[in-house]
């Protein structure tokens, strides 16, 4: 494992349990973790309403260089739009619900900013 790697896949757990959390804390059931499919994956998978909610999860430094909403790039997009297929087709029971793609950054004071429909 490279140097640095541990602390990077520990900070995008930590981080992928405080988005479950807080969303949880703000009435999202949490359906799914890490669901993969293929080459992609989605952090979580929640339903609030009459909405699923298929969000990336990102730890974020404010030193960074560039917005958050920058990694949403056509390719991003493509395979979350891959992966929310294939949990829906497997789960035909949601087919009524409407779709959201989100983003959900977790800062290094440990806030979340929460980002929907993004696309």
């Amino acid at each position: 494992m490279k140097p640095g790697s541990r602390r990077r896949i520990e900070k995008g757990i930590s981080g992928e349990n405080l988005a479950a959390q807080l969303l949880s804390e703000e009435g999202h059931k949490i359906l799914e973790r890490n669901f993969r499919f293929r080459d992609g994956e989605i952090d979580i998978i929640s339903e609030k309403g009459n909405v699923l909610y298929f969000t990336e999860v990102k730890y974020w430094s404010k030193t960074s260089p560039i917005h958050p909403l920058e990694i949403f790039q056509l390719p991003k997009m493509r395979k979350m739009r891959t992966v929310a297929e294939n949990y829906l087709s497997r789960n035909v029971s949601y087919k009524d619900h409407f779709v959201s793609f989100s983003l959900a950054v977790i800062t290094e004071k440990r806030e979340l900013k929460y980002y929907l429909n993004l696309f």
